[in-house]
């Protein structure tokens, strides 16, 4: 959880369901997502933790740190500073994956982003996109190699969802 070294004492102080669980068909699959506040010797520290249950029963759980004053992804993108955030971990996974466990650093950051099709089909209601989809390109430095994705957007009332395409060879 970070911080300061000398601070042994870290302690979960509160937890907040932030989106709650989604069940799959088979019901034992799902993703939610948790707000944990962390006390690191008296400083307390958001965390969004999120958990994916696989339908084997597997559980996939992700930590990030949530800072509200963080910098926006470089580039043109159209998300949102959480949904950079969402896309941002999602594609540094995506990438660790695609490297395979002999690539010798663990490291990533997007370095560029670019919109490939501007949106399209959108309503908007009370100022929030309720409609539409757009595509980008994402770029990924991967220990100093530029890897580009292609993520697609699609928002409707409950959200943004995305799909990345597996990068060109």
């Amino acid at each position: 959880m970070g911080g300061d070294p000398r601070c042994r004492n870290r302690t979960v102080s509160a937890t907040e369901v932030v989106v709650p669980v989604e069940l799959a068909a088979q019901g034992v699959s799902g993703r939610w997502t948790e707000r944990w506040t962390v006390d690191r010797c008296g400083v307390s520290v958001p965390y969004l933790v999120k958990f994916d249950r696989a339908r084997d029963g597997d559980l996939d759980v992700s930590m990030q740190r949530e800072d509200q004053g963080a910098a926006a992804i470089p580039g043109e993108t159209l998300a949102d500073p959480v949904l950079q955030r969402d896309t941002l971990a999602f594609l540094a996974q995506k990438d660790l994956t695609e490297a395979g466990p002999e690539a010798r650093c663990r490291t990533r950051k997007i370095v560029k982003t670019a919109v490939l099709s501007p949106v399209e089909g959108a309503e908007v209601e009370d100022g929030r996109p309720i409609a539409g989809q757009w595509v980008e390109r994402w770029t990924v430095d991967r220990c100093g190699a530029p890897v580009d994705y292609v993520v697609r957007f699609t928002t409707t009332r409950k959200g943004t969802t995305f799909v990345a395409d597996p990068p060109q060879r």
